[in-house]
């Protein structure tokens, strides 16, 4: 009599809702605890800390739902309004506040969790016991591959998309199940909540209807699936009306961002991914191939879990490479295996159609992916791994899949799966320190990335950024010179890799004209980088610089004025212009680029002060002090500028001026 209660008691710890929510929360904590003293890391800075949308909060729900998920001066992408809500949310409520916001992603990720069990027993309980459920669900929430997802607040959205696909498929199965069109209208409704957090919410127009049907289809007969009394089935009819509601609003939301914004100018390089300059239907398959087995060693061997994956990190392979028919004959085996265990266990196939549905748009097959493979990507689909892991273990250890006992299990099976929990709760856990910041993240990957022209790029970037963070100016060239020469070391390495690297090349003339003080070295790769890039700004007015610093001012003009003419708001390039002009004494030139400037830009004070200047030389000084007056009111920290009107307006016997512009001269001069 007592063992059956302590059984029953089991049994209902394993199925009350309460007691499992709460387990599956401290499970969260431990394997996730220690990312809530992270910091904010790679994309986090856009998304989230100086995203002005986010940080003005709740108020700005509107300008989101109305505007790109990125967008600056050289890029506009995306369409995640919903993801971007959450954080504007957040902010209002707790202020911006990283180590909050890394909490939230705990929580987050264990709401996802009691989700995914709830709709497992949706699926599973009438035919399998909750220890088969549970199983699944463990495998799933340990696995390592998850890390990306919960220690990246930028990855906030993989979560949210998920939680809202598992919510919307519980709904549609109470839709098919009860009839009611209220549970098809907010299935649909959280569904387009799921695809507005992230367009990866198209992978479940595909898992659904193998969920359909192994839920309601599968006991039916071939024959019986081709009469017609199958469509007199409500069930039946109700998964049609399912379906097609589904893959209406899937394509409606796929359309939305087309039909809202111009298309997107996110460039994709061929470093990234050779599919960017290779259309060809043989290097989609090809890269494709790759990046299934790639994903299915990564869910089998979580070990190196990277930032990124791409060209050089990842072969570059064609049809006549042999991983890519290995990758064919492997997934073809693992699908004949399952069909021909149908009868003994089909959740082996319906966990390996789940995984192959998921994981299909981020297969390369469809669209080319940055970095041709990405660990989030596999979140979702790993749910369809695990489903079909367990089915294996249940299967080649001969456990019924109805076993409710755990101690009826085969302590083979037990030991496997628990030492398979330990090992990835210890990978969890130490990735999970990895990713603290940018630079432990960048600096413990790249022993793996050295062929990676990306992560290269990236961690020079970041040691750079960091520099510039803690104000240069305060330390002396030799305390900064390590740093420094890690940096030329990382870009260097790229451009081994991948000469053409127009970014790296004008990052490094950066570094010489400016820390280095070496414009001869600077010039050399300007000139390559230019050749590549005729069109940057960025390039074009360094190369002005670098030959202004060398004395070729013929060079430096040509080069200046050239920059002007693709970008009218950069102030010091104005002031290079003028300063050329009057160097040369050609001052009506000066004043022509003077008086364009006031076009663009009447807040600086260097309009002012180059037409004070030119009237200046035309003998007309009232009318370049009438000037030097309307620059110094637009920069009153001139010292200068302010004795010298002072010592004007004195000469021209108006004390009160004079005496405004000494007392400003003198506090300027004490200041300084």
């Amino acid at each position: 009599m007592v063992k059956q209660k302590n059984e029953i008691k089991k049994s209902n710890w394993l199925t009350n809702n309460t007691y499992s929510l709460i387990f599956i929360s401290l499970i969260c904590f431990v394997l996730y605890g220690n990312t809530i003293g992270h910091g904010y890391n790679m994309d986090d800075v856009f998304v989230v800390k100086d995203n002005p949308m986010v940080q003005k909060g709740i108020k700005a729900i509107p300008e989101i739902f109305t505007s790109r998920y990125f967008e600056n001066n050289q890029s506009k992408f995306g369409y995640r309004p919903f993801t971007k809500a959450v954080y504007a949310v957040e902010v209002s409520v707790f202020g911006s506040n990283v180590h909050v916001s890394h909490f939230i992603n705990i929580l987050l990720y264990a709401l996802l969790s009691f989700l995914v069990l709830i709709w497992l027993k949706r699926l599973f309980i009438n035919q399998t016991g909750i220890l088969f459920i549970w199983a699944v669900l463990l495998l799933w929430l340990f696995h390592p591959i998850h890390t990306e997802v919960v220690a990246s607040l930028k990855n906030r959205e993989e979560i949210l998309y998920l939680l809202f696909a598992v919510w919307s498929s519980i709904l549609f199965l109470d839709y098919i199940e009860k009839g009611s069109f209220f549970y098809l209208f907010f299935a649909l409704i959280l569904f387009i909540s799921s695809y507005l957090s992230k367009q990866s919410a198209i992978s479940f127009a595909l898992v659904l209807p193998i969920v359909f049907y192994f839920k309601y289809l599968a006991h039916y007969n071939r024959k019986e699936l081709m009469t017609a009394a199958i469509l007199k089935n409500k069930l039946f009819l109700r998964i049609i009306i399912s379906l097609v509601t589904l893959w209406i609003a899937t394509y409606i939301m796929y359309k939305l961002p087309n039909w809202l914004f111009p298309p997107d100018d996110l460039e994709l390089y061929s470093f990234e991914n050779p599919l960017r300059y290779n259309h060809a239907w043989s290097a989609h398959f090809s890269i494709a191939s790759l990046t299934m087995i790639y994903y299915l060693r990564l869910l089998l061997f979580p070990h190196p879990l990277l930032f990124y994956y791409g060209l050089y990190t990842l072969p570059e392979v064609s049809m006549s490479d042999a991983i890519v028919w290995i990758s064919v004959v492997v997934h073809i085996l693992i699908l004949v295996f399952c069909i021909l265990k149908w009868k003994k266990n089909k959740y082996l196939l319906f966990g390996y159609l789940f995984y192959l549905a998921a994981i299909f748009p981020f297969s390369n097959y469809m669209i080319e992916i940055n970095g041709i493979v990405a660990d989030r990507f596999l979140h979702g689909p790993s749910l369809g791994f695990a489903i079909f892991m367990v089915s294996a273990i249940f299967y080649f250890f001969k456990i019924p899949q109805n076993e409710e006992k755990l101690k009826l299990i085969h302590k083979n099976a037990k030991y496997l799966f628990f030492v398979i929990l330990f090992l990835y709760a210890v990978k969890t856990i130490s990735r999970n320190s990895d990713w603290k910041n940018e630079i432990t993240l960048f600096s413990r990957d790249i022993e793996y990335l050295d062929n990676s022209v990306k992560a290269n790029d990236i961690l020079a970037q970041t040691i750079m950024d960091r520099i510039m963070h803690n104000n240069p100016l305060q330390h002396s060239f030799l305390e900064l010179k390590p740093s420094l020469d890690s940096v030329l070391r990382y870009y260097n390495r790229t451009l081994e890799l991948f000469p053409e690297n127009a970014k790296a090349l004008n990052n490094i003339a950066n570094l010489y004209i400016n820390f280095y003080n070496q414009p001869e070295k600077a010039l050399k790769y300007l000139e390559m980088a230019y050749r590549y890039k005729p069109d940057n700004f960025e390039l074009t007015f360094n190369l002005g610089m670098s030959y202004e610093m060398l004395k070729n001012d013929s060079l430096a003009i040509h080069y200046y004025v050239k920059a002007l003419n693709m970008d009218k708001q950069y102030p010091k390039l104005w002031q290079s212009v003028i300063n050329h002009y009057f160097k040369y004494n050609q001052i009506d030139s000066a004043k022509y680029y003077a008086e364009n400037m006031l076009k663009y830009d009447s807040l600086t004070d260097i309009p002012f002060a180059s037409l004070g200047y030119y009237y200046l030389l035309k003998k007309d000084t009232s009318t370049a002090v009438t000037y030097w007056e309307q620059g110094f009111q637009r920069n009153p920290t001139n010292y200068q500028r302010a004795l010298v009107l002072a010592q004007y307006f004195n000469y021209k016997k108006d004390s009160i001026k004079a005496n405004y512009y000494f007392e400003k001269a003198k506090m300027l001069r004490g200041s300084n």
